[in-house]
């Protein structure tokens, strides 16, 4: 009797731990998506090389991503848009993880980064191509930067870091499975958020069928 009460308890106990991990999780990444955000518009509103009073702080620059996953920005990166890594270590942050323990991703539009050919003035910030969408239709459009907490392996991914070696977030090979972002991102509604310029919030439950399980939060123009 003593053996079946100690096992019964056990077993509510454990469903009790599984549940509220399950509450408090949406809690826990919104909570480092907001600082990686914060972060971010931060970034953008010092990012300007001219510091002087007077025609200081015109620029609105975004970080270039991190592919590796050792928090520093690779830049240049590109004409376009990218995804990798959030840059947590060139942003003044110590790694920021989701609730199940995976690095943030981050994309940026092509006129944000740094190194674009025409710089992002304040007066007249330039458009940016990435929109956000729900099940319903389009939440946001002119989005800046996407952040994403990826959450756990779904079916479909894999996260090796081979051929190369295991660094904070990421792997030491850029082209590893372990870096590459539809090992990450979901894919509801047609839209694939792996994929630029589009993306799609999915509302989590309870009984979430681990096919889509990115929690998603936009950077817009008007907010740097």
């Amino acid at each position: 009797m003593m053996l079946l009460t100690v096992s019964v308890a056990a077993f509510l106990l454990s469903g009790m731990s599984r549940i509220s991990h399950q509450l408090s999780s949406p809690f826990h990444n919104t909570r480092v998506l907001a600082e990686a955000k914060n972060a971010l518009i931060a970034y953008a509103r010092l990012s300007d090389p001219d510091l002087s009073a007077d025609t200081g702080l015109n620029y609105r620059y975004l970080p270039c991503p991190d592919q590796d996953g050792d928090g520093l920005a690779e830049s240049p990166c590109g004409a376009s848009s990218v995804e990798g890594w959030l840059p947590w270590m060139s942003l003044g942050l110590a790694p920021l993880r989701d609730a199940s323990g995976t690095c943030l991703r981050y994309f940026v539009a092509a006129a944000y980064k740094q190194g674009t050919a025409t710089p992002p003035l304040v007066s007249a910030l330039p458009n940016a191509e990435f929109t956000l969408n729900s099940r319903s239709g389009l939440v946001a459009a002119d989005v800046v930067a996407v952040l994403i907490a990826p959450g756990n392996v779904v079916a479909g991914q894999s996260r090796s870091a081979a051929p190369g070696n295991v660094t904070e977030c990421g792997s030491t090979a850029s082209a590893s499975k372990r870096n590459q972002a539809d090992n990450y991102m979901d894919t509801t509604a047609g839209i694939n958020n792996a994929l630029a310029p589009d993306f799609i919030l999915s509302p989590l439950s309870l009984n979430d069928t681990g096919s889509f399980n990115d929690v998603v939060i936009s950077l817009l123009s008007g907010e740097l």
